[in-house]
């Protein structure tokens, strides 16, 4: 087989492509992979005189998800909103050389769902239309943990599985259709334009001019109001601010070496799955995450299956499908295992590894320029088998749209630590189910330890109890903070139930392979 190539993973969108009147003759032209007209693009890149800008305008640096989330908030503010990319964007949804990750398993939790709904309206219903599935997060999906199997029942909350390529493709088509919004690409930000305590504007460069040129190529600057750092987990804004004199922002890291193969499966697209979603949560005795996840057709009409294997500290899958069909068998995920087994496979399984979670706390600088924020990853990125990362970026808009609503004064301050507190509930999850693993370095605190060893009690009473399963899956979407696991009502079905005997833990085992 051969590997996946960007073609062999491009989902077929059922609307007709969106043109933009007003070519240079007067006539309609085709709206190009950037979304500009081929006109406009050039008329951009010609010279400073496209860069006379308002105060009006804002600018984001990636057109990544975040990048596209923070944009549409920008948009109700301001009359411009410029994203600029370094990679061509593709007309519909497809790969790109930026987003390496984003041919893996993507989870959309319930939370992100909701807000991209709300920013978006009829965002769901246009997956449904690529060929999402959809279901109800209680009802119609999997989660493993230990060996076992949640009690599922319906929760009355909606969930949908679809690929990281398209949830980027729709949110993308969407923002192409904003009046006043506008992506660059092929150009590198150098850095924002700062001045007395101010970010004004950013320096770009062509990359194609770069290369030709070198560093001497020219650079252009774009004025703005506002700048929003939405270029992921490897920001230049600390090296920024270092640079600018500031203060470096206080920066937490777990070290996860964690590294997870995956690979798609056909699916057969007439029958619906009895779970859309299978998760394997990593845990102390069995710190091997694994996530299956029915998936849209790709662009030759294959409704798929994408299967992901992980391990932390060495423990990796082969990039085989003979080795994830050892692992899936070891571990119990029989759903992966039968894939494995006999499924056509779609191109070759893929590696992708991910050596720590970090959080940059920038509401704990006492001075930070006006004029510049940052969004996504480039605050924090958390440990991918969690899902949390789209769901996380997608509340940091919320909270910049209403940082927004109080005006651009004090704008910073605001906004930063009202990412902390949506960055906090996802960090405690990922972090803390990361220190229950031996493999993972970092401090246990005892209060780390009695959390860790009280969630192990929540999954096994989970097993059996539809009530603790169901308050167990709202904080795993994000949907309910953990202490709503320490309710009253919950502790006492927790200890209620008898924790499981290593006899029973071994019987368990037996039946699971």
């Amino acid at each position: 087989m051969s590997p996946i190539r960007a073609e062999d993973i491009h989902t077929r969108d059922p609307r007709p492509a969106q043109r933009t009147a007003g070519g240079p003759d007067g006539s309609d032209t085709p709206e190009g992979p950037d979304g500009l007209r081929a006109a406009a693009v050039r008329d951009e890149a010609g010279g400073p005189g496209a860069c006379h800008g308002s105060p009006d305008r804002a600018i984001v640096i990636g057109a990544s998800i975040a990048g596209l989330l923070a944009a549409r908030v920008l948009s109700e503010r301001f009359a411009e909103v410029v994203l600029f990319e370094r990679d061509d964007l593709p007309a519909e949804a497809g790969a790109r050389k930026g987003t390496p990750q984003a041919l893996h398993p993507h989870g959309l939790l319930a939370r992100g769902r909701e807000v991209m709904e709300q920013l978006f309206p009829g965002f769901t219903e246009a997956l449904l239309q690529r060929g999402a599935l959809t279901g109800d997060i209680g009802a119609d999906s999997c989660i493993c943990a230990d060996r076992r199997r949640l009690a599922s029942r319906p929760a009355g909350i909606r969930g949908v599985t679809a690929s990281r390529l398209a949830i980027e493709g729709e949110l993308r088509r969407r923002m192409r259709q904003r009046p006043g919004v506008r992506f660059v690409t092929g150009v590198d930000v150098v850095a924002p334009v700062h001045d007395a305590g101010r970010v004004t504007g950013v320096r770009t460069r062509s990359l194609a001019a770069a290369q030709g040129s070198g560093a001497d190529a020219a650079l252009q600057v774009w004025p703005a109001a506002l700048v929003v750092d939405c270029s992921g987990r490897g920001s230049r804004l600390p090296a920024w601010l270092r640079e600018w004199g500031y203060d470096a922002a206080p920066e937490e890291r777990v070290r996860v070496d964690i590294a997870y193969t995956s690979a798609y499966f056909e699916r057969d697209a007439l029958e619906r799955p009895a779970s859309a979603a299978v998760i394997g949560v990593a845990t102390a005795d069995h710190p091997q995450p694994s996530i299956l996840l029915a998936q849209e057709p790709d662009g030759e009409g294959r409704a798929r299956w994408v299967a992901g294997l992980g391990g932390y500290g060495g423990d990796h899958v082969g990039a085989s499908r003979e080795a994830m069909l050892q692992r899936a068998l070891a571990t119990g995920q029989s759903e992966i295992a039968a894939l494995c087994a006999g499924a056509p496979m779609i191109g070759e399984p893929m590696r992708y590894a991910f050596p720590h979670s970090q959080w940059r706390h920038y509401e704990r600088l006492a001075r930070f320029p006006e004029g510049l924020l940052a969004l996504g990853d480039s605050i924090a990125s958390f440990n991918p088998v969690y899902g949390q990362g789209m769901s996380a970026a997608a509340g940091q808009a919320l909270a910049l749209q209403q940082a927004l609503a109080g005006g651009t004064a004090g704008l910073a301050r605001r906004y930063f630590r009202a990412a902390a507190r949506v960055v906090a509930t996802p960090w405690q999850l990922a972090v803390g189910g990361d220190l229950a693993i031996p493999q993972v370095q970092g401090e246990r605190t005892r209060a780390t330890r009695f959390v860790n060893g009280y969630l192990k009690r929540v999954r096994a009473a989970a097993e059996h109890d539809a009530v603790v399963s169901a308050a167990f899956r709202r904080v795993v979407h994000l949907l309910s903070a953990p202490p709503s696991l320490f309710a009253p009502g919950v502790v006492w079905r927790v200890l209620r139930h008898r924790p499981p005997r290593a006899a029973d833990e071994r019987k368990a085992l037996v039946a699971a392979q």
